[in-house]
């Protein structure tokens, strides 16, 4: 019996990550429940109906990061991971709000772990410019592209063999190359603000995009 019950308990709280509203907390036992069960934990899902499920690892304060219908808002002090299991040759599509403060960080060639030992490459999109750094040295600083609190921003991030295309809306922040090798994970986290992702995708490239 005790078998039985840990399954169910477990069933409950995978459905919980991947429910259309995973992050309500109900009674277990009330006529109106719906199958799941209390908040997002540590680990969460993203995409749990489409063939690229996005396993989600949240770092500081798990509270402070709250999955709710397929949307992740990551408050001030806190970050996260996403990754494809597999899949490092892709294009990353982020539908982005910031509603308040200075903007968001990804991290991206990033190792799955120790995090801090490794380079990688960043990419910090705010009020004063989009910046792209190859672990701490600057690549390209565009002070055009710049973000705004009030919109929502669409941030495509594309990593093939070497190369990189990072593009904010319709506008290119950086095409290039880089030796950091590829990575399943991409990292944010807000830059003094509270960041909202109202959807993001993970598409695996199944043919060369660029040509030299």
């Amino acid at each position: 019996m005790k078998n039985i019950g840990l399954f169910f308990a477990l069933l409950l709280v995978l459905y919980s990550c991947c429910s259309p509203r995973g992050g309500e907390s109900l009674p277990l036992l009330t006529p109106n429940f719906r199958g799941y069960v209390g908040s997002a934990p540590e680990y969460f899902l993203l995409n749990c109906f489409y063939e690229q499920q996005i396993l989600g690892t949240k770092f500081g304060n798990p509270d402070s990061v709250i999955v709710f219908n397929n949307t992740l808002t990551i408050n001030p002090g806190n970050r996260v991971s996403l990754c494809v299991k597999d899949l490092n040759t892709m294009d990353a599509d982020f539908y982005v709000r910031v509603p308040y403060g200075d903007g968001v960080r990804f991290y991206f060639r990033a190792p799955g772990k120790d995090f801090d030992l490794f380079p990688k490459l960043i990419f910090e999109y705010t009020r004063t410019g989009s910046r792209l750094y190859e672990d701490k040295k600057l690549i390209v600083a565009v002070d055009s592209i710049v973000l705004d609190n009030a919109r929502q921003s669409r941030i495509f991030i594309q990593n093939e063999g070497e190369v990189v295309h990072v593009i904010v809306g319709i506008d290119t922040v950086y095409q290039g190359r880089t030796k950091l090798p590829l990575s399943e994970y991409i990292y944010v986290e807000p830059i003094n603000s509270k960041v909202i992702i109202d959807d993001v995708y993970f598409y695996p490239i199944t043919q060369p995009t660029y040509y030299y």
